[in-house]
């Protein structure tokens, strides 16, 4: 426990770092798709846009949604409100990121609805292209919590992941 405390610690005193990533007052309009194919299993994938607005240098708010279809019986969409704060430069072209989200989602499982609100705490990288144009991936969250028919869960590191890198979602920014 005390481990995961400094971490987020580590984390979110990274925050108030000096660094420079976006133009304040500036909008992206972004999205990732995540792609699963097993051996003798249908293929799922999900589709995630993003629109946002640069508040300073390094801090972006805005909406994001989100549909998962992982076979005939199964799907979810979401729809949910971001703050996201560059804090880390890596060279000229890459930028480290934490983002917050809380998100409001509606899941199908074999013809039964449910719904939950979830907010999780993730992080990831911006390879920067060109002015405009970046290469993003979202890491597996770091933290999460799910309310889901007034059962509540807590759950903090990558629980149930191996490798958070492979829990990635991959997708391209354009900055306006």
């Amino acid at each position: 426990m005390k481990k995961t405390v400094l971490l987020l610690a580590v984390i979110l005193g990274s925050l108030s770092l000096t660094t420079v990533s976006a133009q304040k007052n500036s909008a992206i309009l972004s999205g990732t798709v995540s792609y699963t194919k097993a051996t003798d299993v249908k293929a799922s994938y999900g589709i995630n846009p993003l629109i946002g607005y640069f508040v300073t240098n390094k801090v972006a708010v805005g909406v994001l949604g989100g549909f998962e279809k992982i076979d005939s019986e199964n799907e979810s969409t979401s729809v949910g409100v971001f703050g996201r704060c560059h804090f880390l430069n890596i060279g000229k072209n890459c930028v480290v990121f934490s983002q917050v989200d809380v998100t409001t989602n509606s899941v199908t499982e074999a013809n039964v609805k449910t719904k939950s609100t979830n907010a999780n705490l993730g992080f990831g990288a911006n390879y920067m292209i060109t002015k405009k144009l970046d290469l993003t991936m979202q890491v597996a969250d770091l933290a999460n919590y799910e309310n889901s028919n007034s059962k509540s869960v807590f759950t903090l590191g990558f629980a149930g992941i191996n490798n958070p890198f492979s829990a990635s979602k991959f997708g391209v920014i354009y900055k306006f």
